[in-house]
């Protein structure tokens, strides 16, 4: 079984891990997180003060409680801001939520106080002329007002959160739209250049050979090979999660195929550690990476060579690796390893289904040959991924 040691030696493509999140860049709203926060938050302070310049005007109010009105609202846009500030601070120092929520109460508490002696200084002044007539005098009222100011703040930092909870949830929703829809692209392409008419040439002219001979047994289960990889790759749920063993039963079917018609020049070595059949890995992600190491690794040599494809646990990471034993990697590593798009579309993949969780990397293999790995976090059926 291979073992997964010294994955610092691999050599991690430049475009895995985050920079693999083109693709989605390139793909949202074309109104921003933080345009669409200046829209809105101009929109509500204006629209404050026209509700309540409405509510007021039939109290006959002079202009100066309007002016007093522009300058408690452009005070309360001026501390909001400060509050975003805040928060995005807070989220990027810790993601706890306790952290989060002690970070609204202070700051919001900081912003009323703030607030407050600009907000209707005026009626406070009016007020103390009467305070005889209430058995609550000015201090009271203040009171009473620095808690509305304070409910303020909490309503702004609650829409706040609120409306980044709701775009981050439609982020995630264009995220999995986008994935369907790589997923569907990666099916047909893989009809078009990895089931390509050479291979099905290859694999119907092996047959035909097998029955000349009368080896009808071995061209039946090359049928039933074929039979098994073509349905899983044309059945497939596209963008779905399957298990590991799903995956390698199809890896499997396909390496069977070669393996008849190299003959003895192709060996296939499968290895799974216990416990992992149940992992979730994106539907044909090995199948790019298999191909490469049998036209890179075997086709090329006149010796017989190996096709090795395991799957080991690193602590909370599943570890992929297919290697083979062939030539190893030529001078031009990209003409060697990434073959064009199989090596694109699966980085492509692992960015949609894991972000920058992920690696994808490839070296050359102690012993000869090549191998390239691919690390993602484990999920397993029936949990929530």
């Amino acid at each position: 079984m291979l073992h997964c040691k010294g994955l610092s030696r691999f050599d991690v493509g430049p475009q895995s891990g985050r920079n693999g999140l083109n693709t989605l860049a390139d793909q949202r709203a074309p109104l921003s997180q933080a345009n669409l926060f200046w829209l809105l938050q101009m929109a509500g302070w204006i629209g404050w003060m026209v509700v309540f310049g409405l509510r007021d005007a039939v109290w006959g109010q002079p202009v100066v409680f309007y002016l007093t009105l522009c300058l408690e609202a452009g005070a309360g846009f001026l501390l909001t801001c400060c509050l975003r500030l805040v928060y995005r601070k807070v989220g990027r120092v810790t993601g706890a939520w306790g952290a989060r929520a002690t970070a609204v109460l202070v700051a919001s508490a900081i912003a009323a106080l703030i607030w407050q002696p600009i907000k209707n200084y005026s009626q406070i002044e009016q007020l103390s002329e009467f305070e005889e007539l209430y058995h609550f005098g000015a201090s009271a009222y203040f009171v009473g007002v620095l808690s509305y100011s304070y409910a303020v703040f909490l309503g702004w930092s609650g829409l706040y959160f609120g409306l980044k909870l709701y775009l981050r949830l439609g982020e995630e929703r264009r995220s999995r739209m986008l994935a369907e829809a790589l997923a569907v692209d990666a099916q047909l392409k893989m009809l078009r250049y990895q089931i390509n008419p050479h291979f099905l040439f290859n694999t119907l002219n092996a047959i035909n050979s097998l029955l000349l001979v009368d080896e009808a047994a071995r061209a039946r289960l090359m049928i039933q090979r074929l039979s098994e990889f073509l349905r899983y790759s044309l059945e497939g749920e596209a963008a779905a999660k399957v298990t590991l063993e799903e995956e390698l039963t199809s890896v499997r079917a396909y390496l069977e195929i070669e393996s008849v018609r190299f003959e003895d020049r192709l060996t296939i070595e499968l290895s799974i550690a216990p416990g992992l059949a149940s992992c979730l890995v994106p539907s044909l992600i090995l199948q790019p990476l298999v191909e490469n190491a049998v036209k890179h690794g075997i086709t090329p040599s006149e010796h017989p060579g190996t096709v090795l494809v395991s799957a080991s646990r690193a602590e909370n990471d599943l570890i992929l690796i297919v290697s083979d034993t062939g030539p190893g990697f030529a001078v031009d590593e990209h003409e060697a390893s990434e073959s064009g798009l199989g090596w694109k579309n699966t980085e492509q993949r692992l960015a949609l289904h894991y972000g920058d969780q992920f690696i994808l990397a490839r070296r050359a293999r102690q012993g000869g040959g090549a191998e390239v790995m691919i690390k993602i976090p484990i999920s397993v059926e029936g949990a929530s991924t």
